[in-house]
């Protein structure tokens, strides 16, 4: 049997019975759609502790009802039941959770909070066991059954080249991504520094000759369709006055000046988390 959810519960708010559900939504970087953590109304709220999603596994649940006797269905107030997966497996890991991308943060270890609303001596049973943290890095639906599977990260390059108030940007056309729109970038060879890299992909891509490369942010992002990951570092980089040519046009057919808060849409995935997160308009120049 494939690693896979098996139940899915939320609540609320902090001390609430936990509800169980067949399906819920997934809001990256926030949570499970009505679960106190997404609404941020949850019993932790330490900022620097990631709560997107919390997991348990199964099998756990079982050795504690057999040491305890029977427990009711989400009183380990985790959001996902797994069956299957070494959770303690997956801290420092990205895995999807049928077509929602996660990353695995930290373990997540009962509290006598826990133990007051379950009203069950659940401390010490789920001691070195009580589950896992993660990160949402994308939206979608989580339904029971769906399968966990680990993936490993590939590594890519963003060129970010601004021009005033407009980033150089085209549309692909090659298969992945196919339509959207995006920077110049690609994948770093063997031993290549990704500063070399950026520098390589924008001469290679458009023609233009950049200096003065400089790292502004990281992204990672999935394509449920492939089950790729990429883990994008953007790069900024100067260019020269030139005017960027389609030098790969099997890739891209033509380069445009967008307005960094007009671009088109849909964009490649790794472009919108920049833009989602800010990186993108902060490197726009300032009026005077």
């Amino acid at each position: 049997m494939k690693p896979h959810v098996e139940h899915i519960h939320i609540a609320s708010i902090a001390g609430q019975r936990m509800t169980s559900l067949r399906e819920v939504q997934a809001t990256r970087g926030r949570g499970l759609v009505g679960d106190r953590y997404a609404k941020g109304m949850g019993f932790w709220r330490d900022a620097r502790v990631s709560r997107d999603i919390t997991l348990i596994e199964g099998e756990v649940v079982e050795t504690v009802s057999e040491a305890l006797g029977p427990l009711e269905q989400g009183i380990t107030r985790r959001n996902l039941t797994t069956r299957g997966v070494r959770l303690d497996g997956l801290v420092g890991r990205t895995f999807w959770i049928g077509d929602v991308l996660a990353k695995g943060t930290l373990a997540c270890f009962p509290c006598q909070h826990l133990v007051e609303v379950a009203g069950r001596a659940l401390l010490r049973p789920l001691a070195r066991r009580g589950g896992l943290r993660a990160d949402l890095l994308s939206s979608g639906q989580i339904r029971t059954g769906d399968t966990i599977s680990v993936v490993a990260e590939q590594a890519g390059v963003g060129v970010v080249v601004i021009r005033e108030d407009k980033v150089l940007i085209g549309q692909r056309i090659s298969a992945h991504g196919f339509g959207t729109w995006s920077t110049p970038g690609g994948k770093p060879g063997a031993g290549e520094s990704l500063y070399d890299c950026a520098i390589r992909e924008l001469r290679e891509e458009t023609g233009l000759r950049g200096t003065s490369p400089r790292i502004i942010a990281e992204t990672i992002d999935g394509f449920p369709q492939s089950r790729a990951v990429f883990a994008t570092t953007f790069v900024q980089v100067d260019a020269d006055g030139g005017v960027p040519c389609a030098l790969e046009p099997h890739k891209t057919a033509a380069w445009l000046w967008g307005r960094v808060d007009e671009l088109p849409t849909p964009l490649f995935a790794p472009v919108a988390s920049l833009v989602a997160s800010g990186g993108l308009q902060s490197l726009v120049a300032q009026p005077d």
